[in-house]
């Protein structure tokens, strides 16, 4: 286990809030964050709760690769998702790229980035403005305890 580690990472998503609370099931554990107005879940294993030493109202940053967020444009109205994170907010910025590209969504106080292909960018017409959710799956959420 690596420990101490402050060098920079290459997570584009790094959010900051404070656990509370914790669900320990048999060798998973699911935790919930408050953070920048929003609740994130996390599903991590037993051991790295203990070897975090996380407790309620520890400062920790949560963490999701860019890659792992799908968007949904619009309304989830009536859309059934087992995915634990959906946060909602409006596109502020769009790279294009040949095969992939990079789509930025501002939250009020949390901002996302999204990279997805751009066939999925072109077939959602995504624009500046547009309202979207990101969605992401609980086992995506990487935790950081705070110092």
């Amino acid at each position: 286990m690596a420990t101490g580690v402050t060098a920079p990472i290459s997570a584009r998503n790094q959010i900051s809030g404070k656990v509370i609370d914790i669900q320990s099931g048999t060798a998973m554990s699911v935790v919930t964050i408050a953070g920048d107005g929003q609740q994130l879940t996390s599903a991590i294993t037993n051991q790295a709760v203990q070897e975090l030493g996380l407790r309620k109202n520890d400062s920790v940053v949560a963490l999701i690769k860019s890659t792992e967020t799908m968007l949904v444009k619009g309304e989830m109205t009536g859309i059934k998702i087992s995915a634990r994170n959906k946060i909602h907010g409006r596109v502020t910025g769009i790279q294009r790229g040949s095969a992939m590209g990079s789509i930025t969504i501002d939250s009020g106080a949390m901002k996302l980035t999204s990279a997805i292909t751009r066939q999925a960018i072109d077939e959602l017409q995504l624009s500046n403005g547009d309202a979207v959710t990101a969605v992401f799956k609980a086992t995506e959420v990487v935790l950081q305890k705070a110092a």
